[in-house]
């Protein structure tokens, strides 16, 4: 429960609170996930080294076992607090599912040997689609889920129903007091809204919604972090004695929330989260977690072997090579892998190098104080789902790029966006600005209008004024028309000019990727 506040106190901490600078240590959590390291590191072929966290915590776990998901795991205590608020539900549910495995005689708890398989299979693609660098620890990643789904879907629900709260109050004690501690504490900045907020709450759903299937479903099936980390746990020194179940009466194995214990074939090390309540419930007291260095002599007493066959290896190896295949052969019939509008956070590589690093956190669309992060749909394939991208023009709200705002490098845990101070920054620009011809006022139209320059922060001004001429307006009287072009060694991409055009639906200004083709030359062939 401690672990779990410590998550929810660093998740409120990720945002900007008045200055461009964080405490630090709001991405601790992902930079403890091996899973999340090991992925990243191999699709983007680099060592990372903000992962030396994550080393950590697999030395620990060959000390102490699988201890971080029953210790740690934020979503695992969650999902455990949510089991037991449906405890009178789940109980019919669970007792069903188990009827079932039984009446067919593949199990005597839980789920056949084939599902207990599945996070195995799971881990094994996410490694191998890495190493094809094709990401795909995002999308299954515990603390991903968890993460994206409060950023995207429960922090904007819960600041618009506070406030919503508030306003039903009126003026008052709650007004006056109460308002402002709960916005400056327990809220987001500002209320958000982001694309795929209703997958991303989804997602989240049907994993809390499993528990009424077994408990602890996501840990004991799904969830590939828990799978490796099992792996390292059956070399463990801290070790459950006796590792059979003795024959008096079989408490342990029907209380174990992690269907660890079998009552033949004795417990399952890489599934025992060290929950100790097989110690609590021990009527005899001989139930005990001590280091033991020794291996059992005769076989009879070695731990229960790990639920996955050669058939599921050849499976995991075969869908890890097969998905970055069928993406590639999708990506070969596109005219323009990279859409010329797909604008990165600010110091991002090259695309494929920043599709392999980001693991979809969803940490610097979390920061962003002006909500132009966000997830990316298919622009760049089925690979750069809910990847960040920068949307300067939002139909629901203006948005664009701090010009002086480095948050999204400070918590990205992976340095798929390096932290860069200001002037860094605006050295790698997210994108240049061009101006549709076709559109702009002063250019289409013959119209005053100035309103990207004045909006333009840079301080030598990237939007000049070109030319100066006056013609007669409609009520005789003589206008002066400024039409403006765009300095693009002094643009930096931030898109405030696009966000705040004067012009409904497509802006008269542009931002692009800086390694687009020239879109001014496509505006040309347009108006042709």
């Amino acid at each position: 429960m401690v672990l779990l506040l410590v998550f929810f106190w660093l998740f409120r901490r990720t945002e900007y609170a008045g200055a461009d600078q964080l405490a630090g240590g709001e991405n601790i959590f992902f930079r403890l996930d091996p899973l999340a390291g090991a992925a990243a590191m191999l699709a983007a072929r680099q060592f990372i080294a903000l992962f030396w966290p994550a080393l950590v915590l697999v030395a620990l776990t060959l000390i102490f076992g699988r201890f971080f998901c029953g210790w740690v795991c934020p979503l695992g205590t969650l999902l455990e607090y949510f089991h037991r608020l449906l405890r009178p539900i789940a109980r019919r549910t669970n007792s069903l599912l188990e009827s079932c495995t039984n009446s067919a005689q593949e199990n005597s708890r839980g789920l056949t040997a084939p599902g207990r398989s599945a996070k195995y299979v799971l881990l094994i693609v996410v490694l191998l689609a890495a190493v094809f660098a094709f990401p795909l620890v995002g999308l299954v990643d515990p603390f991903s889920l968890l993460v994206r789904g409060l950023t995207c879907w429960i922090d904007p629900m819960l600041f618009r129903g506070v406030d919503a709260c508030f306003g039903w109050a009126g003026e008052g004690w709650a007004a006056d007091v109460l308002q402002p501690f709960v916005k400056k504490h327990l809220l987001p900045f500002r209320p958000m809204v982001f694309h795929l907020a209703g997958l991303s709450a989804a997602i989240l759903a049907v994993v809390f919604a499993l528990e009424l299937a077994a408990r602890r479903f996501w840990c004991r099936y799904v969830c590939p972090l828990g799978a490796g980390l099992g792996l390292l746990a059956r070399w463990s020194l801290v070790k459950r004695l006796p590792v059979k179940v003795c024959k008096s009466c079989g408490d342990c194995v029907a209380t174990c929330r992690m269907d660890a214990i079998d009552p033949a074939a004795g417990l399952s090390p890489e599934a025992c989260n060290l929950c100790m309540e097989c110690v609590d419930r021990c009527p005899q007291g001989i139930v005990k977690f001590a280091v033991s260095r020794r291996r059992p002599r005769s076989p009879s007493l070695s731990p229960r072997p790990v639920d996955l066959s050669r058939r599921g290896v050849l499976v995991g190896i075969a869908a890890g090579a097969a998905v970055p295949g069928i993406a590639w052969a999708v990506r070969l019939g596109q005219e323009r892998p990279v859409p010329p509008d797909l604008l990165r956070p600010p110091g991002a590589a090259d695309e494929q190098t920043f599709l392999g690093l980001c693991i979809r956190c969803g940490e610097c669309m979390k920061v962003c104080p002006t909500n132009v992060l966000q997830p990316a749909i298919f622009q760049s394939g089925v690979e750069g789902l809910f990847s960040p991208r920068l949307i300067p023009r939002l139909i629901f709200q203006q948005s664009y790029c701090e010009y002086a705002c480095t948050l999204c490098g400070q918590v990205c845990p992976t340095g798929a966006i390096p932290r860069l101070d200001e002037e860094a920054k605006h050295a790698h620009p997210t994108g240049k600005a061009y101006f549709d011809h076709n559109l702009c006022l002063p250019w289409a139209e013959k119209t005053p209008c100035i309103r990207c320059e004045e909006m333009c922060p840079a301080p030598e001004k990237a939007i000049k004024i070109r030319n100066t001429f006056k013609i007669a307006g409609k009520d005789g009287q003589e206008l002066e028309i400024q039409q403006p072009y765009v300095d693009r060694d002094l643009c930096v991409g931030c898109g405030i000019c696009e966000s705040n055009c004067t012009i409904e639906g497509t802006a008269g200004i542009r931002v692009f990727r800086v390694d687009a083709a020239d879109p001014q030359t496509e505006f040309l062939l347009k108006a042709k």
